[in-house]
């Protein structure tokens, strides 16, 4: 079986910056290096190298960008799904500072204008599991996306869908949002967006708020500290692993995608985070979003698929 990775790839223009600059100020970026990226395009890199079967269902353009994306993902052996003709793909500008921190600025382009006849090709029948990127169901999009993941809500309960809504959290349309959660995802989002959301005084206290939405599992990242899960009965927080951060762009979309892989292996979900964290702290330590196969090899994440790990944390239980 297969994994469906819903969402975008785009063009990340990834500035080096001492720090972010005060409005008016103007500041001297010290290196400049563009790259397809992307939530869904970031994911699908975990994916393939860990040797998951999957399709990349991203909307890919006509134009300058678009077309340096469709040149990567034939390149990589993908079929571009969705080839849209009448507009462009956009780009992200993403600053990082000296300490690795990114800030992003997006600018939408077709991945943004997602269309239901587009969804005609798929066969949900094909996937076990689907991964949902929350950029993709802002605005119109996301009434199109959430329409079909609903309109086959028996269907979707019985696969693992995966939603990681993103810094966009608080923008997603309430009535997107209830149709989302109406098929049970699994939830990904760090601690920040989860305490946007969620509006609770602790961590633990956001995952049972956010449990309640989904009643299904919810995972929050916390960066050095670690993640924390809460599945309905058991709460538990997986340390993280130390490593020198160069920039943390793609850490939650790794995490996440390190996640399916993990479950697609038959790893249990404390394995599966122990896991995430490992292959976060891997992308942290290079620059841009995604690693390369080479890259994959010297990491060597064999052990943690293999032999699982058995110490934890408890939170509560």
């Amino acid at each position: 079986m297969k994994t469906l990775v819903i969402g975008a790839a785009i063009i990340d223009i990834i500035m080096k910056i001492k720090r972010l600059p005060k409005s008016g100020e103007d500041i001297l970026c010290s290196e400049t290096v563009s790259t397809v990226g992307g939530c869904a395009y970031n994911v699908a890199g975990t994916l393939r190298g860990f040797g998951v079967d999957h399709d990349l269902f991203v909307p890919v353009g006509r134009g300058m960008y678009g077309d340096m994306i469709a040149g990567d993902l034939e390149k990589l052996g993908y079929q571009i799904l969705i080839r849209e003709e009448e507009s462009d793909n956009g780009y992200c500008l993403c600053l990082v500072e000296e300490d690795g921190e990114r800030t992003f600025i997006t600018v939408k382009g077709a991945e943004g204008r997602f269309r239901p006849s587009w969804f005609e090709q798929l066969s949900q029948d094909a996937y076990d599991s689907i991964y949902v990127a929350g950029y993709q169901v802002c605005g119109a999009s996301g009434r199109v996306i959430s329409d079909w993941m609903a309109g086959a809500k028996d269907r979707m309960k019985e696969k693992r869908v995966f939603f990681a809504p993103g810094p966009v959290i608080t923008d997603i349309d309430q009535a997107v949002m209830e149709r989302i959660l109406s098929v049970g995802p699994i939830l990904h989002l760090n601690e920040k967006e989860a305490f946007d959301y969620a509006k609770q005084p602790s961590v633990e206290d956001c995952l049972r708020y956010l449990y309640g939405l989904n009643h299904n599992l919810v995972v929050v990242t916390m960066g050095a500290s670690g993640t924390m899960y809460y599945d309905g009965s058991v709460m538990r927080q997986v340390p993280a692993y130390k490593t020198q951060v160069k920039d943390t762009i793609g850490a939650g979309d790794s995490h996440v995608a390190a996640m399916i892989a993990g479950y697609s292996k038959g790893l249990d979900t404390e394995q599966c985070v122990r896991l995430a964290n490992r292959v976060a702290s891997a992308i942290v330590s290079i620059q841009g979003p995604v690693m390369t196969g080479e890259m994959f090899e010297q990491q060597d994440f064999a052990p943690y698929i293999l032999n699982g790990c058995s110490k934890h944390t408890n939170v509560e239980g």
